[in-house]
């Protein structure tokens, strides 16, 4: 079997998996925040949600999931016992292509006076669900990741799932989301690149922006799921109507924050790791080239 750190083309694909899902945490949170906003300012949120719908359909669904399909698949072949969370993932995909195309179009479709009535308020459940299901979701595909599932998988395996495409997520290239989503463009005020700096230089540049990031979206999407949490708590709350009720409320409230506290201290302790062992390895293996060019 073969480590990706030990295949430049694997270790570059599963970063680029990773780093999808930084954007794509940081994507749910801009629409989780208009959806809110969705019924009390549908002009300023629409244009912008619809866009945050094609990007979905675009390149999540149409270039990021049929990546992770195929890595799934393999690892499928590899570890059995995976089998069946995997196929459930890739399940899932084709579920929420679904589900992401009828709230594009509903969404497009709806007129202003429609969004500030019930039909907005009914549009604006559907994707706060939508969000959480999606946080949901890659949370586990997340835990494939972490666990490196992946390098039980040999060279042929990544021959067939490395796509030769080249697309990147439009959330990476600052000119390329301009162009394509100017209104997601401005909704992130995404700061614009320095010129000038060598090729090194902007690599190591990069390297840092995309871990500082990552590392952003990790605690803002614990605080976002911090609050759909509270959220949770206080509708449990409000359906109590008596002792035995209370009391069957409290036990799920102190389950659900006990797993969301140890979600807060493990996630960031399995970034580091992570973050840290591709670090040393883009350090070391530059030095092992140096010493075997100079032989």
């Amino acid at each position: 079997m073969t480590s990706p750190t030990g295949n430049k083309a694997a270790a570059a694909f599963m970063q680029r998996l990773r780093q999808d899902h930084a954007g794509l945490s940081r994507m749910l949170r801009a629409m989780d925040s208009m959806a809110e906003r969705l019924v009390t300012e549908p002009e300023a949120v629409q244009p912008v949600l619809v866009e945050a719908f094609r990007y979905l359909l675009s390149y999540q669904h149409g270039h990021h999931h049929p990546r992770e399909d195929r890595l799934f698949e393999k690892i499928r072949a590899r570890r059995p016992t995976l089998a069946d969370n995997l196929a459930k993932l890739s399940g899932e995909h084709e579920a929420g292509e679904h589900e992401t195309g009828e709230l594009a179009e509903d969404l497009a479709a709806a007129t202003t006076e429609q969004l500030r009535g019930k039909k907005g308020a009914r549009l604006a459940g559907r994707i706060q669900n939508y969000v959480q299901s999606a946080r949901t979701h890659m949370r586990n595909e997340e835990a494939v990741f972490y666990a490196r599932a992946e390098q039980v998988l040999d060279e042929s395996d990544w021959a067939d799932i490395i796509d030769k495409d080249g697309v990147q997520d439009p959330l990476a290239d600052l000119d390329s989301l301009a162009d394509e989503y100017p209104g997601l463009s401005a909704h992130f005020e995404l700061p614009t690149l320095h010129l000038g700096a060598s090729e090194a230089a902007a690599d190591s540049a990069s390297a840092m922006h995309d871990n500082a990031l990552a590392l952003t979206d990790l605690y803002g999407g614990l605080m976002h799921e911090g609050l759909d949490l509270t959220r949770r708590n206080t509708r449990r709350l409000l359906a109590v109507r008596g002792p035995i009720s209370l009391a069957r409320a409290v036990t799920a409230i102190t389950t659900n924050n006990l797993r969301f506290a140890g979600q807060c201290m493990t996630r960031p302790s399995r970034w580091f790791i992570d973050t840290s062992s591709d670090f040393l390895v883009a350090r070391i293996r530059p030095d092992q080239e140096g010493q075997g060019t100079s032989e």
